[in-house]
């Protein structure tokens, strides 16, 4: 197994483990403070992509060495980290903390409760959604929390997550490949 590919399993590793401590001590839970979670896995990409390429790249010949064989091996560092953490977000939210999603499930219920309640902001609603003009307040809490059920599943926070992560993966390479070639292992003009 190459290094790079230890490198990227160590930081999956290491973010679960930091996930599972915010978890198990119950830091960074409110839906205010998830964000610092978010940045924690983008921390920890980085972190895998770049000190695993680090240690590629010194191995490496750099006169053989092209952009693109940089790209595809800092990419191919980050695909590894993608896909572990992908199955443990999924492994997350389905067994460790199911309860998460409900809760983000009924802060929106609860939020449409109030605005069904409120006759100015449900007058509202239906001239913005036509679709609801004939519907109760009960019908469209009923119809709101058929639709946004979905969005809360692990599987559907695991596929975002992988999305995001590559999109993500791709820029760093992108970005360190630009560092790398432009500043740390640049090579002399002859």
């Amino acid at each position: 197994m190459r290094t790079s590919t230890k490198i990227a399993l160590l930081f999956a590793g290491i973010w679960f483990l930091g996930k599972y401590c915010f978890f198990y001590f119950q830091v960074l839970q409110t839906t205010e403070k998830y964000p610092i979670q978010v940045m924690w896995n983008i921390l920890c990409l980085l972190l895998a992509m770049s000190i695993g390429s680090i240690v590629e790249k010194r191995k490496e010949v750099r006169s053989e060495s092209s952009a693109l064989g940089d790209i595809k091996s800092i990419l191919g560092i980050g695909m590894i980290y993608t896909l572990v953490v992908g199955g443990l977000i999924y492994l997350y939210y389905a067994k460790i903390d199911p309860a998460y999603n409900e809760n983000q499930i009924a802060v929106i219920q609860e939020s449409m409760e109030k605005m069904v309640n409120n006759p100015e902001e449900l007058k509202k609603f239906k001239a913005e959604r036509p679709e609801f003009e004939a519907y109760s307040k009960e019908e469209i809490l009923e119809k709101s929390a058929e639709s946004i059920r979905p969005w809360y599943q692990a599987s559907t926070v695991m596929t975002i997550s992988l999305l995001g992560m590559l999109m993500l993966s791709v820029i760093n390479a992108l970005i360190l490949t630009i560092i790398y070639r432009r500043v740390l292992f640049r090579q002399p003009r002859h």
